[in-house]
């Protein structure tokens, strides 16, 4: 296989209304990512992926577009946009724009027209979203055409008076999805693209990229999630779009699914696929899940975490795409709790255990996606106030919480706990007012530990979080760790996190305590010409048997011999 930029690159995942504000008005923009583009070259990456920044009613931050063409004003204008391009360029930094192709704005002007019987386009526009006629019970009450479940939680349906008909929304009301059914839409899709293309982006991550499909039978059920997440005609779509445009232009494209085979992971990004480079999956991102709780259920109620799980899942995703594909490496993205807080210890042991995060995912092989603040430790949020949430989701999951039984204050830790808002707080750059990142008050508050944990107090320690993260970016360049063989060892050990990395120079032996209380390890094998590369605590003789203090963490490498 060709080595690819994208197979040794850093990525660094950049949630661009919290990164930082040049023009002061409380909200990061495309200056402001302009200006610290030397501070990511100088942290080793690659390539910066760009969260959404379309024109937008912001209801979702920005994944509700209404003018793919249009930049929002939030972040700046297409001038700004050019010139980042042109700046990341100069400093060998490629550029990754996320692509939403599930659906659109209900402000965007195609759906103006679908929902409007006497716009004069309505009968062309109409079919590009998903629509059904309401059902009605007995005593002449209109329903809705099944009791499925958005993903934001309520009914995906949403009545539209005009045209007496329920519209499909997977995630906000805001965001009807698109009939992807509909060859004129599509092919106004891919325009969209190449203009992107033809600014000079490098690549693209695809949003909801398994949801382009629905059961158009409209079976009901409760929530539902079969009938409109991963049916096979999806992959359909998207070979279509890399046979047309990705593959020809050589643009990167990052995928993102849950739950795929053997033969549906390789469909996605095989070497052979005409569909992604590379594919985010996500089975070890919820291993601390309280299944038993029933106020606040699902993902939002944190239990016991489950260490063997997160190895597991990596282990199955190496063995699945063998030599066949590339694998993605990465703790937690826009969508998830910060990693020092969901796996880690963001209170006694904050600068240990990010350490330890930071040993035991960046030694793997695989394209290494590091997302905003995790390399400075950031936290979750510490809101008190329920105002004090900008996400959509929270305020439908908050009012469900309460029909559950759920106490204010049980409520408010779930949301603090998994809430999406964790990962979007504003970049804490130094401990100046508002940490930094903007001299107006920001769009939604900062952390209030932003005077000990940033990113110029970081960078003053030669042993912190930081620094941790630059050295093993480097150090996975050095040896070569993106394209080594992985192999879990005690895979099934309930506190340690073990493995070792073998590439055609080195090899690297990965010993971690994944947990706050002390642990012992046994290490099956030949531990000859081993030495200490980094640590989170003070150097320890390295031996078959180990006891291993609250979230240490190993790292030690030797370099391979011709017949190693």
């Amino acid at each position: 296989m060709t080595n690819n930029w994208w197979q040794d690159a850093i990525i660094y995942q950049l949630y661009i209304r919290s990164f930082y504000d040049a023009n002061h008005d409380g909200i990061g923009d495309f200056k402001g990512v302009i200006e610290k583009l030397d501070y990511l070259d100088h942290l080793g990456v690659d390539a910066v992926w760009v969260s959404p920044h379309y024109k937008s009613p912001m209801d979702d931050n920005g994944y509700d577009v209404s003018d793919y063409y249009q930049v929002s004003g939030d972040y700046g204008t297409l001038d700004d946009v050019k010139k980042f391009i042109k700046e990341a360029h100069q400093r060998d930094i490629k550029v990754i724009f996320d692509l939403v192709l599930n659906h659109t704005s209900d402000e965007h002007e195609w759906f103006q027209a679908a929902k409007d019987p006497s716009h004069p386009d309505h009968e062309k526009y109409h079919d590009y979203y998903i629509w059904q006629p309401p059902k009605y019970t007995e005593d002449g009450t209109r329903t809705m055409p099944t009791s499925w479940r958005s993903w934001f939680g309520g009914p995906v349906w949403e009545y539209n008076e005009p045209t007496d008909e329920y519209y499909l929304h997977i995630f906000s009301k805001k965001m009807p999805d698109l009939n992807w059914r509909n060859d004129a839409m599509k092919n106004e899709l891919k325009v969209i693209i190449k203009w992107l293309i033809d600014l000079g982006v490098d690549g693209f991550r695809v949003d909801a990229s398994n949801h382009l499909e629905k059961n158009w039978d409209f079976p009901d059920g409760h929530p539902g999630y079969e009938h409109f997440s991963s049916l096979p005609k999806h992959h359909e779509y998207l070979e279509e779009l890399g046979r047309e445009l990705f593959g020809p232009h050589n643009i990167f494209t990052l995928g993102e699914a849950g739950g795929a085979s053997k033969e549906e992971a390789l469909q996605y990004c095989g070497y052979d696929s005409n569909e992604f480079d590379v594919l985010i999956q996500f089975g070890h991102t919820w291993a601390d899940v309280d299944w038993d709780n029933q106020k606040t259920p699902g993902k939002w109620a944190k239990g016991r975490l489950d260490v063997p799980s997160i190895k597991q899942s990596f282990h199955h995703w190496y063995e699945m795409l063998g030599d066949k594909g590339h694998n993605v490496i990465y703790w937690h993205n826009h969508d998830q709790p910060r990693i020092v807080s969901h796996y880690g210890n963001d209170t006694v042991y904050r600068e240990r255990s990010a350490k330890m995060l930071c040993h035991t995912l960046y030694f793997m092989p695989g394209t290494a996606i590091v997302y905003q603040g995790e390399e400075i430790g950031m936290t979750n949020v510490d809101y008190e106030s329920l105002d004090s949430f900008r996400d959509v989701e929270v305020y439908t999951e908050y009012d469900n919480f309460m029909k559950l039984g759920a106490s204010h204050e049980e409520a408010m830790q779930a949301l603090r706990d998994r809430a999406r808002d964790n990962a979007r707080s504003p970049y804490h750059w130094n401990d100046n007012p508002y940490a930094g990142f903007s001299t107006k008050e920001p769009w939604m508050p900062v952390v209030k530990n932003y005077p000990t944990v940033n990113l110029k107090h970081q960078q003053a320690k030669s042993d912190s979080i930081w620094h941790t993260y630059h050295d093993v970016f480097l150090y996975r360049k050095q040896f070569d760790i993106a394209h080594g063989k992985v192999t879990f060892l005690d895979i099934e050990h309930k506190d340690a996190y073990l493995y070792h990395t073998k590439t055609t120079t080195h090899e690297a032996l990965v010993v971690a305590n994944f947990t706050d209380h002390a642990t012992s390890v046994t290490l099956e094998m030949s531990l000859e010409g081993y030495t200490l590369l980094l640590s989170n605590y003070d150097p320890v003789p390295l031996n078959n048997e180990m006891r291993l203090a609250p979230y240490a963490s190993y790292v030690y490498v030797k370099e391979r011999g011709e017949n190693t």
